[in-house]
């Protein structure tokens, strides 16, 4: 694990491979450590970097509430220090929203980019969604990430196979330094990058889960509003689709990236 600091604090991330610079940001409580599979992958074929997103992993804690766009500022930070820009980057969950994020916001620092089982916009227009955050946030101030942690492991790995990767996921989450889950996770609701990501024309690929939360009408909805968006469906997959179905995922961004990296020189 490398080091980098920046004015918003420490950034932790993991660098391998060579080539064109790829990019991974994790979702909310996760960290690079559920990258793995992909940085194993893609690092064969590219220079890959996998950060820990302030309040995560080793980077800095959160002390004070934020915004998505000031993580996504941290993310083009991180970008222009490493002098990686532009880069693919690749996101899942609200690591695809800090990708909306930049796209509406730095669209000059990627070259392409994806999106895993996440969307440009987290509205909160129901009864229904706003009972969901409402009560995400009882459930960690009164029982605690480990609670919480188990709660998801059921939903994100079904099966009894799973059992390994529901062990994996709450030892992930139940670490997580309480205080700043809770504000990332106040980042989330009300926040949208719409229509200003849909105005950029960087290559985007949409990957979905068919078993994800939101279903594949949203994700088509909102697809079609973006300027060069395509969607895949991986089947037999919920959530956590880099760590329940990694292969087909190393197959879709491995070949999205070759496709949108600039030619090798002979």
């Amino acid at each position: 694990m490398d080091y980098l600091h920046l004015p918003s604090g420490r950034i932790a991330y993991v660098c391998r491979g060579q080539g064109p610079a790829v990019l991974l940001l994790h979702g909310l409580g996760s960290s690079s450590l559920d990258w793995q599979p992909q940085i194993e992958h893609l690092a064969r074929h590219f220079r890959v970097y996998a950060l820990d997103l302030r309040g995560h992993g080793q980077s800095a804690p959160l002390r004070a509430p934020v915004s998505m766009a000031e993580l996504a500022g941290d993310v083009a930070d991180f970008i222009r220090a490493l002098d990686i820009e532009p880069c693919v980057l690749v996101g899942i969950s609200m690591g695809g929203m800090l990708t909306f994020q930049l796209l509406a916001d730095h669209p000059e620092l990627l070259r392409a980019a994806a999106v895993v089982n996440s969307a440009p916009s987290f509205p909160l227009d129901s009864w229904k969604i706003r009972a969901q955050v409402w009560l995400r946030l009882v459930l960690v101030r009164a029982l605690g990430l480990p609670t919480l942690a188990r709660l998801l492991a059921g939903k994100l790995f079904p099966k009894a196979e799973q059992q390994a990767l529901r062990e994996q996921l709450i030892e992930r989450i139940a670490g997580n330094d309480r205080t700043s889950y809770l504000h990332a996770m106040r980042a989330i609701p009300g926040w949208s990058a719409l229509p200003r990501a849909a105005r950029a024309d960087i290559p985007l690929l949409v990957v979905a889960g068919d078993r994800d939360y939101t279903p594949l009408a949203y994700k088509r909805a909102y697809v079609g509003q973006l300027r060069n968006a395509r969607l895949e469906v991986i089947e037999d997959s919920g959530h956590a689709t880099p760590l329940d179905q990694p292969q087909r995922l190393n197959q879709l961004l491995q070949a999205f990236i070759a496709e949108h990296s600039p030619p090798v020189p002979a």
